[in-house]
């Protein structure tokens, strides 16, 4: 009984680390599907002003990009587990994001389209142009 409780433990982590790794880029303006691995009970997005959700059914999110951004979407079964926990990039016109890390430490975050768009202020406060 110990073994299979230890076994448990282990796949659930292992599940929860695999969840926590993905990342999901969409353009402002259209939608991408999420594929969930258990009956979804709540949502929830870390700036809603970015990207919105739509419950489609118990094992389908779609998610909306409003305006390019960086936010998180989480999902909970009803035993309160996590489904997935996505950082959620919201870019201009398409395309990915681009992180720029300077000589001096600085860090400027940025999703790109036709044209990139700072997303986030740098860490600590430094400035990247």
């Amino acid at each position: 009984m110990r073994r299979l409780s230890l076994a448990l433990a282990a796949v659930f982590a292992l599940a929860g680390a695999a969840a926590h790794a993905e990342s999901l880029s969409v353009p402002a303006g259209q939608a991408a599907r999420i594929t969930l691995m258990g009956a979804v009970r709540d949502v929830v997005v870390g700036d809603p002003l970015i990207a919105d959700v739509s419950v489609v059914n118990e094992r389908t999110l779609v998610i909306m990009g409003k305006r390019p951004g960086i936010t998180t979407v989480l999902a909970f079964d009803a035993a309160g587990r996590a489904l997935t926990d996505r950082q959620v990039m919201v870019s201009e016109n398409g395309g990915g994001g681009v992180t720029v890390y300077r000589s001096n430490n600085s860090v400027g975050n940025y999703a790109c389209g036709v044209q990139c768009t700072r997303i986030a202020p740098a860490a600590g406060g430094a400035s990247v142009p």
